[in-house]
């Protein structure tokens, strides 16, 4: 079950494999590949085209529903809370849900002054989001560029990203220092910092601190720490 699995995670992450690929990105042997290759095959987990390369069949599109209408765990749940009372400020926990960044999860924290409206609006505008460009940046080149095809970088405050090629660049920053700031660039007077829950090189979502934005600017360096090490943790388990 867990080559299988690591088998659809790697899939997922290609724009298909062969088995032999396949094999040589888990580590096992080709007979097993193959083996668990079209056992997934038959269940309609993956597809195969003419060049015996693997993709994602029709059924994942079935889990991806169910998945979609599920709320966090329990434990995810707990790490928003934790993250919350650690750092006192509010914290939360954002995933793709139908083609958007969606906040799955909002526990304030402890301060006296809290994010008002930022609440209702943790949906979408990506671009202006640090947990939305968290997310951007570990898509591939194609759901990347796909996705800068099909949305207006919409300017949400004088500080926001409206320059494709500026957003790129400032993605690949992201994907390689392991966090990312929004500073007033979705609501005015607001700061936050995002960092990824991976399962190998796949982020299936992040953990978020937001605060008033000259708050933010002074405890940037713990803030970031903090957020870094919660998901950090959620990512080991």
């Amino acid at each position: 079950m867990v080559k299988a699995t690591h088998l659809l995670l790697r899939i997922a992450d290609s724009s298909g494999m062969t088995a032999a690929d396949a094999a040589r990105e888990v580590g096992i042997p080709l007979t097993t590949a193959y083996h668990l290759l079209n056992t997934l095959l038959a269940e309609g987990m993956l597809t195969r085209d003419s060049a015996r390369r693997y993709g994602l069949g029709p059924k994942i599109a079935s889990l991806s529903v169910a998945y979609a209408r599920s709320g966090p765990s329990e434990q995810l749940l707990n790490a928003v809370r934790n993250l919350a009372e650690a750092t006192g400020e509010t914290a939360y926990l954002s995933g793709w849900r139908n083609g958007q960044v969606v906040a799955l999860a909002i526990i304030e924290g402890s301060s006296a002054v809290r994010v008002g409206r930022i609440h209702a609006e943790l949906r979408g505008f990506e671009h202006a989001r640090a947990s939305g460009k968290l997310m951007l940046a570990h898509l591939d080149d194609s759901a990347l560029s796909s996705y800068l095809d099909t949305h207006e970088l919409e300017a949400l405050t004088p500080t926001t990203i409206t320059d494709k090629d500026t957003l790129r660049a400032q993605l690949a920053d992201i994907r390689r220092v392991g966090h990312s700031f929004d500073e007033a660039e979705f609501i005015e007077g607001v700061g936050c910092v995002a960092a990824p829950i991976l399962e190998g090189d796949t982020c299936y979502g992040c953990l978020t601190i937001s605060a008033p934005l000259d708050r933010f600017r002074k405890g940037r360096r713990v803030l970031t720490e903090a957020v870094e090490a919660a998901a950090q943790r959620e990512s080991r388990r």
